[in-house]
Formats: C-alpha cells, structure tokens, sequence
C-alpha cells in the first residue's frame, strides 16, 4: 500500500513514512535497506498498490538526503519500443486522484515524465531541496 499526503508530503509505502527532509541513515533502518550505498538509484524489491494500481518505486538521494522516489505503474506489460504508452496510464492515475500531469506544492511536487534517453515513463515525486 502506497499513500501520500498531498499537503505534507509524507509517504507511506508498506508500512514505511518517507518525508521531506528524510535521509539515507533513515532509509537504513527500513525493510527496504538490503546494504544499498544511497549513491546509486535504489529500487525497492516489494510493489506497492495505490488504489487498483501496481507501482515498483525507486528512491534518489542527493548529499545523503531523498530527493526524489520514482514509481512505474506495472499493471501491464508494455513493449520496450511503445513505453511512451505508459506516460498515458500515469497521465491518468494521476487525472483520477485529482492531479494534473504536473502538480506544485509547498514541499516539492508531482509530475509524469518520460525520459527518451533511457526510455522510462515514470511518476517522480520530487522534494524541495534544502527541506
């Protein structure tokens, strides 16, 4: 299970909270720490459910604190040459929780992104630096 409070920004992804100002000493006392080094992307093993929705999520650390969780909606199997597709699905989960492709807030913000250089749509949930 995958919540995040739009107004805080404090998410809970299987029983863990992840929030502004969360660093990688806190990411080490998680399920989640398999002795990653917090220098590369960290992709967390379990799947997380938002609503009727699958996501794998991968957590981005700059200096040693989160500056970015990433999550791919994984219900279907999408070919590597069509993954742009996917930025639709994302485009609407986030529509159908009442956000735009691109949503700002006081501790960072929301947006669906495809990256052609590593062909990947995802959902970036990206903190404020400094928080």
């Amino acid at each position: 299970m995958m919540k995040i409070d739009l107004k805080t920004g404090i998410i809970e992804i299987n029983g863990e909270i992840i929030m502004p100002g969360y660093t990688f000493e806190d990411f080490r006392n998680t399920k989640f720490y398999k002795g990653q080094d917090g220098i590369r992307i960290i992709r967390i093993n379990d799947t997380a459910q938002i609503g009727e929705n699958k996501f794998i999520a991968s957590f981005f650390f700059r200096n040693k604190v989160l500056y970015m969780i990433s999550i791919i909606c994984v219900d279907v199997e999408i070919p590597f040459s069509e993954e742009i597709k996917r930025k639709n699905i994302h485009d609407n989960i986030l529509k159908n929780n009442g956000l735009a492709p691109e949503s700002f807030f006081d501790w960072g913000n929301i947006k669906s992104v495809y990256d052609p250089k590593g062909n990947v749509c995802s959902i970036n949930i990206i903190y404020n630096a400094g928080m």
